[in-house]
């Protein structure tokens, strides 16, 4: 399969389903092997400048499967965001890459990423957790994550998104951003999006309203309209006028507010090497669309 106009290294960066592939530097761009989780054997070579992928799929994947996990199948929705912002070339290269085949290991990746380097060391640690079953390193972190893993486990065998999360949410660790995250990444419930600190400062700029409160998204199951809240906190607002472009934006905010570091190294160089000047012309766009959306 040959896919055309996507950047993987920028979609992967953004991923939770990172740990779950191998990457392999190769002149101009880079390799891409999905050696872990419930769907294994697909290896995609992407060009950093032709933004092309060539990609050889197993044959027992299914269509739904590869299309999940490559993000073609929400690729539609920054295509239409770039349309909406006169942005083609930019926007609409990124992707969503979830995987609901991998829902446990996006829930474990997400709840150690907490205040940590996610590309330094949580992908690290989901890997020897993958690999060996343990995770050689001393951090709370860990320790608040192997005290919950069994129920992190639980949490997320409901076969419901929305039930799910929830049960997520009522974890030691787990606040309504990790929620967020596990419908977004293990689902591809785009009008669902974590409030991380990139995200929130930029919305901060247009909405001076407070975060959600966790209990109260409990209360009311995520769903706005019955809660206290409803229009009056951050998550609330934005919900209900960006909807599905509401994880979409998220992912494009995080990919910017990242890039801005700069130095990168090891994995981060390999992914997004070079591509650290569209930093700031991602962020202009999404401020764009969200003065555009939030002012009305």
């Amino acid at each position: 399969m040959r896919v055309k106009g996507i950047n993987y290294g920028l979609s992967l960066y953004s991923s939770y389903t990172l740990p779950l592939f191998d990457l392999e530097e190769v002149s101009g761009g880079f390799i891409f092997r999905k050696t872990r989780g419930a769907y294994r054997g697909l290896v995609c070579r992407f060009d950093k400048r032709s933004l092309e992928t060539e990609c050889k799929i197993p044959r027992y994947w299914s269509k739904e499967v590869a299309y999940k996990t490559l993000g073609l199948d929400k690729h539609f929705l920054y295509r239409k965001l770039a349309s909406e912002l006169d942005g083609k070339g930019l926007v609409d290269t990124i992707t969503l890459m979830y995987s609901p085949s991998d829902k446990t290991v996006v829930a474990y990746t997400i709840y150690l990423s907490q205040n940590t380097s996610y590309h330094t060391n949580t992908v690290k640690w989901v890997r020897q957790l993958l690999e060996t079953g343990v995770i050689e390193a001393r951090s709370y972190q860990v320790s608040w994550f192997m005290e919950n893993k069994n129920l992190i486990r639980e949490s997320t065998s409901l076969e419901d998104p929305l039930e799910e999360a929830a049960r997520l949410l009522t974890l030691r660790g787990v606040g309504v951003k990790g929620s967020q995250a596990y419908l977004l990444y293990a689902h591809g419930l785009t009008e669902y999006a974590p409030l991380d600190r990139h995200y929130k400062t930029l919305v901060s700029e247009y909405l001076d309203l407070p975060p959600p409160d966790k209990n109260l998204c409990l209360r009311a199951f995520f769903n706005c309209e019955k809660c206290p809240l409803s229009g009056k906190c951050m998550y609330s607002r934005l919900r209900s006028r960006l909807g599905y472009f509401n994880g979409v934006l998220q992912s494009i905010v995080y990919i910017a507010g990242s890039l801005k570091k700069g130095g990168s190294r090891g994995l981060v160089d390999v992914l997004v090497g070079g591509f650290e000047y569209l930093s700031d012309v991602l962020l202009d766009r999404a401020s764009l669309y969200l003065g555009r959306r939030l002012s009305t």
